[in-house]
């Protein structure tokens, strides 16, 4: 397995990436400790530090008009971690090309044990083909959700001493992806939902700092254009934290709702719940015909409260709400989701599914599914699936509080050494179950070292990932109600 190195000139070509793709997917079959053979750390921090270069130029919200010779925009929803089933998606439907769009809605990490090689891959086809592969922020892009769920022990253990960099890099990179795009000014794609506008400033009058210090029964459905000028979230967009991530925060964690009316998201803790009546308000007023969101796997709507059921994501897309003005729709592109479930938990062996939008429409997509890649490479989880990680029982209360010094949107320094870490010496451990004595003894070392990176074994957010009820007190609307990361 020879380290892969970028051609000469420094940029990646599209034959680079496809030789990236392969020599990750043969690596994935061959152990935890392959992937920084083929990849070296060096190669991994050219490709983040470029990207996040590229995603930095680009606005909160991508105004997308293809070309006449661009005339095909292939949307793939939540991937978490799958690479194999990642790899199997491009060979069904095609890989990015100068004549074709491709749109990543977000949550490319997390709760799949690939989750680098799912990052590395999308993010050097975004360095080769920067205007036809776009890259949007999912609310597990972040600090609090790849602490919980896998993404910050699987790098430690990937690339050991490394990692510690590599993942600063990683949240830099995640910071600065797009909120959301718009598709020949008709199709709005985002991860999560719609989103409420910040109070306007008030003459004379200090502006409010955080949602605490408002009431948030004041505040008004955002607008296209409140999108516009919002930023892009920092290293954990939260409200709590700072109210300029408010709309940052509705738009990756917010859901779609059967009833009338727009609330806070009970189930999650953060965002908005929204009904058909506020799409068609949104669409309307923003003159839009339809809404691709992601961020709901089939097991998020399996769980859902019974006055809250919506329509099966089983076949990969679901059709949310239809109205006067249009749709929203719902897209997941993860199959056979989540990768590990805890013992004798139901699993839903889900299908997949992309879009394609087409000219001259491109309102009226087409759906393609296919089935997860099966049997798997051996892998184990880098979360505990059975100690209360489960998407539907984490609470994200109070996840800006850890990453108090990172004041806006603009900071770049990691909240490694400040943010809790989640079980990581038995997430590793896990992981090296079953494996060769040197992985385990790689995987021992990496345990080590994200402990150390992190020195922060007992902040309240690791109790917070077991019990909705450790999470804060301070406003009492969201303390009662527990949150899912999904």
């Amino acid at each position: 397995m020879e380290p892969l190195q970028l051609p000469a000139g420094g940029k990646p070509s599209v034959d680079f990436v496809k030789q990236l793709q392969q020599s990750m997917l043969d690596a994935s079959w061959k152990g935890v400790g392959a992937l920084s053979q083929v990849v070296p750390a060096k190669l991994v921090t050219q490709i983040l530090t470029k990207v996040s270069n590229i995603l930095d130029a680009e606005p909160t919200l991508l105004e997308v008009q293809p070309s006449v010779s661009q005339q095909r925009v292939t949307v793939v929803g939540d991937t978490h971690g799958q690479y194999i089933d990642l790899c199997r998606l491009f060979d069904l439907f095609g890989q990015p090309s100068a004549e074709r769009i491709f749109m990543f809605n977000g949550d490319y990490v997390d709760r799949g044990a690939w989750g680098v090689e799912t990052l590395l891959l999308l993010a050097a086809w975004k360095w080769a083909l920067p205007r036809n592969v776009y890259l949007l922020r999912g609310n597990h892009e972040g600090a609090y959700c790849t602490k919980h769920y896998g993404f910050f022990a699987e790098v430690m253990a990937k690339y050991g001493a490394a990692g510690k960099t590599i993942y600063k890099n990683m949240l830099r990179l995640f910071s600065h992806l797009p909120l959301a795009a718009l598709v020949e000014a008709k199709v709005l794609i985002l991860h999560g939902g719609l989103f409420r506008a910040p109070p306007a400033k008030t003459k004379g009058q200090p502006r409010p700092r955080c949602i605490q210090d408002i009431d948030e029964e004041s505040l008004e459905l955002g607008t296209l254009d409140d999108l516009r000028a919002a930023g892009k979230g920092g290293v954990d967009p939260d409200p709590d934290h700072s109210l300029a991530q408010l709309i940052a925060s509705d738009l990756v964690w917010s859901d779609p709702s059967p009833t009338a009316g727009m609330g806070h998201n009970m189930l999650r803790g953060v965002g908005q719940v929204f009904g058909p009546d506020v799409t068609e308000r949104f669409l309307s007023q923003n003159g839009l015909r339809l809404i691709i969101r992601s961020h709901e796997g089939p097991d998020a709507r399996h769980k859902r409260a019974t006055e809250q059921k919506m329509p099966s994501v089983g076949s990969g897309y679901s059709v949310d709400h239809e109205t006067p003005s249009g749709k929203l729709v719902t897209l997941f592109s993860a199959p056979d989701y989540p990768q590990f479930a805890a013992e004798g938990e139901e699993r839903y062996h889900n299908r997949a599914a992309v879009l394609h939008l087409s000219a001259p429409d491109y309102a009226t997509p087409a759906v393609e599914s296919f089935e997860a890649v099966l049997p798997r490479p051996e892998a184990a989880p880098y979360y505990d699936t059975a100690g209360g990680a489960a998407d539907s029982e984490e609470s994200t209360e109070s996840m800006g509080r850890e990453l108090e010094h990172h004041s806006s949107d603009t900071e770049q320094a990691s909240p490694v050494a400040a943010a809790g870490i989640s079980n990581s010496k038995q997430q590793v451990a896990a992981a090296a179950h079953d494996k060769p004595q040197q992985e385990q003894q790689q995987q021992k070392a990496a345990a080590a070292a994200a402990a150390a990176a992190d020195g922060c074994q007992s902040h309240p957010l690791q109790q917070a990932a077991h019990s909705p009820s450790a999470a804060r007190s301070s406003k009492k609307s969201r303390t009662e109600q527990g949150a899912g990361a999904r």
